[in-house]
């Protein structure tokens, strides 16, 4: 009907300000201003609707003023990522998962800008218990809570992560249980070394999921803790 769409990715589904950061008050300004229908969308994010071609200059500049990210300026990683509330929400978690996702993926940002890989497109899916309300157990990359970790204050710590590995993008493969009882600061090393071979040893156009089943996610997995270290 010669309309536009403009989607608004929101890391872990949490619509909020935070200081340059404005996006709850952003989104009930665009909608007292245009009225407009909206999306939610499967993957914790926003599809604004029914947007006349001639507000677009108007809708760039609402966009800037609030400090609202597009599509064009977070990572590829961060956008195919998801978790779940976890702690202190969640009476069923173990873990953190929404809280302690940003940190993981600002490590794996690097990694995979120095490997090369950051344009590469695979879901990472992190929850605070097995129950997987982010959906971890189809994703290329599942991060599920497994044991909690109690610091010397009393207060709870990140804990330890079971790894999937092996899942696919549009969620229709189920991943397999790459390692167990991982601590939360040694995820993103485990998951460098299984990426570095990715980088080595993909076949043309494979993706992160397929490469993972053709090699072998107990191949991966047999990899040395010195191995690991290294990377780290």
């Amino acid at each position: 009907d010669g309309k536009l769409f403009l989607g608004i990715p929101v890391e872990n589904g949490r619509i909020r300000d935070e200081r340059g950061y404005r996006l709850a008050s952003g989104l009930r300004a665009f909608f007292e201003n245009y009225r407009t229908r909206a999306r939610l969308t499967c993957q914790q994010s926003i599809l604004l609707a029914d947007i006349d071609p001639s507000w677009r200059s108007d809708v760039e500049h609402w966009l800037e003023s609030y400090g609202i990210a597009t599509i064009e300026s977070i990572s590829t990683v961060r956008r195919w990522s998801m978790a779940c509330p976890a702690l202190p929400t969640c009476g069923l978690a173990v873990t953190e998962a929404e809280r302690a996702l940003p940190a993981i993926l600002d490590g794996l940002e690097l990694e995979l800008e120095r490997l090369g890989l950051a344009d590469e497109r695979f879901t990472v899916r992190m929850t605070g218990c097995p129950n997987g309300c982010a959906r971890p157990y189809n994703a290329d990359v599942g991060l599920v809570g497994r044991s909690a970790h109690i610091r010397e204050d009393g207060t709870p710590g990140p804990g330890t992560y079971t790894i999937f590995l092996g899942g696919r993008l549009v969620g229709d493969r189920l991943n397999i249980e790459y390692k167990d009882y991982v601590p939360y600061d040694r995820v993103v090393p485990e998951l460098v070394l299984v990426l570095t071979r990715f980088k080595e040893e993909r076949k043309p156009g494979e993706s992160f999921g397929d490469f993972c089943l053709r090699v072998g996610v107990e191949n991966l997995a047999s990899a040395s803790p010195a191995e690991v270290n290294s990377v780290g």
